[in-house]
């Protein structure tokens, strides 16, 4: 058992400025009571006296600030070791850099450091649960074991889904100029798959890893414009039979928003209703990105109960556009929060993600949104605990739910002075002030540093390997500037397209 003692819990229900002082005790993986100091005093003094022979565990939670884990609901995992190469780069330019399809296979060392990697940073900011939409190059068994078993080593909560894509084309791919030279063709367009033997290998992976402990299956389909229906409805087949979320990509640029408008013509060129009408669209669907979407789609992704994951860091960074995030809002479209790829947010930090929920609601009305801090709070916990499927199991602090915790140093100069918790932790903390983590009621982290994993060693080896990992990516590089011509015509070209609305600034 362990007892938390005398910190402050945030409860979204309750003061969200100055949450009131209340002991936690988690028994086994699972939050038993959440009281005030002075209640249920004898059983607080049972633990303490175990504590004491050394049988339980008490944490003096003075001056810190309680609230779940956060759940980083958008995330892929395959390019944690591109952080800071990419910049200045469009989305489909971005792409040539940071897709597995262009890397092959990599050693078993690398893929687990990498994995490592990105799920160590998300502890360290808090975040107790990551969706890994992962591509996997080779799709093997060893592959997935090698991510599986990272996963286990490092102690975070993973919703694992393997994002399973046959059209290979890049999105922005019918808008290229005709005068591609072959080599430059061939990197753009990909090798088509076989819907039905990806299905297969992710159906035969649920059943060989079942859901359990930490790790938790959900089923992917990359994007509905990078895969035909066959592939799409057997995704939905999937989701079915196993009771999993579904996760996609949906509307995240203006190419792939163009692209729909002809691909999907016979449905008024809308991505949305081709999910409805290919049964892909429905509560157990969690869309990534969302900024394109039009007005009439929100109403229709309003009544679907279907979910979208809101990702500012990297639609910022990509020049993907704004998300209408004021818009689904008030639609009562459920929201959560991503940190996508570390090769074009380069940072797992749900504080930069927050704020940035609140503060871009504002750039296209100056009038107040009705986005708040209590909001991207919520998205970022219990929105994301819905969305990856675990609303049931995460995303509050209370009694029955999983004891994933982050403890909040309050002494810090974020908070200094104290006048709203809420605001604070959203508009002033970087993520410095995460002290202690604990996911499943394992403390993976205490006094900011990991309890699972040698952080020193971690770094011998992955400043070893990032010497040849630095060599290959150059190659990729080289590919990607060969295309870079084409691929900047081909996003001019869209940019001068109407698409029936606008998600850019423009004049600034």
């Amino acid at each position: 058992m362990i007892l938390i003692k005398g910190g402050r819990v945030y409860d979204p229900l309750g003061d969200t400025d100055l949450p009131g002082l209340r002991d936690v005790l988690v028994d086994g993986d699972t939050i038993l009571s959440v009281t005030a100091p002075e209640d249920d005093r004898d059983r607080k003094r049972h633990v303490e006296q175990l504590a004491e022979r050394g049988l339980a565990e008490v944490i003096d939670a003075r001056d810190r600030l309680i609230v779940p884990g956060f759940v980083n609901a958008h995330y892929h995992s395959y390019d944690t070791l591109v952080k800071g190469l990419v910049e200045d780069a469009p989305f489909d330019l971005w792409a040539m850099h940071s897709q597995p399809a262009f890397f092959g296979p990599r050693s078993k060392a690398e893929l687990r450091l990498r994995t490592l990697l990105g799920a160590i940073e998300c502890l360290k900011q808090g975040i107790t649960t990551v969706q890994d939409m992962c591509t996997l190059v080779p799709q093997d068994e060893e592959t997935l074991d090698i991510i599986a078993a990272a996963y286990r080593e490092v102690g975070i909560r993973v919703v694992f889904a393997l994002a399973l894509r046959d059209l290979a084309e890049l999105d922005i791919a019918p808008f290229l100029p005709d005068d591609l030279s072959e080599p430059v063709r061939r990197s753009v367009t990909g090798t088509p798959r076989d819907p039905l033997e990806d299905l297969a290998f992710v159906e035969s992976q649920i059943r060989r890893l079942p859901s359990g402990g930490l790790w938790h299956w959900g089923v992917a389909a990359s994007g509905p414009q990078r895969s035909s229906d066959r592939l799409l409805e057997g995704v939905a087949s999937l989701s079915d039979r196993y009771d999993l979320p579904v996760f996609t990509h949906v509307y995240e640029t203006k190419a792939q928003t163009a692209k729909a408008r002809r691909v999907y013509a016979s449905q008024g060129g809308s991505m949305i209703r081709h999910m409805a009408a290919v049964g892909f669209l429905g509560p157990r669907t969690t869309m990534a990105h969302g900024v394109w979407i039009a007005p009439d789609e929100i109403d229709l992704i309003a009544r679907s109960g279907a979910r979208i994951v809101h990702n500012p860091l990297s639609n910022m960074k990509l020049k993907s556009g704004v998300a209408p995030i004021a818009a689904l809002k008030a639609a009562g479209i459920p929201l959560s929060i991503g940190c996508d790829n570390c090769s074009c947010g380069d940072c797992q930090n749900m504080f930069q993600g927050m704020k940035m929920f609140c503060l871009l609601a504002g750039v296209a009305d100056p009038n107040p949104t009705g986005v708040h801090a209590v909001h991207a709070i919520e998205a970022a916990t219990r929105g994301g605990a819905q969305a990856v499927g675990l609303g049931n199991v995460v995303g509050a602090i209370a009694p029955g739910l999983k004891a994933d915790l982050s403890l909040i140093d309050l002494s810090t100069i974020a908070y200094l002075p104290l006048n709203s918790v809420a605001r604070q932790l959203v508009f002033s903390e970087s993520g410095q002030g995460v002290d202690t983590v604990m996911v499943g009621g394992r403390i993976v982290m205490r006094c900011g540093r990991l309890t699972t994993v040698d952080e020193a060693a971690f770094r011998a080896e992955l400043n070893d390997a990032m010497p040849a990992f630095r060599r290959d990516f150059d190659v990729i590089r080289r590919t990607a500037a060969l295309a870079a011509p084409a691929l900047l015509e081909a996003n001019r070209r869209v940019a001068a397209l109407d698409v029936g609305l606008n998600r850019f600034l423009g004049d600034v």
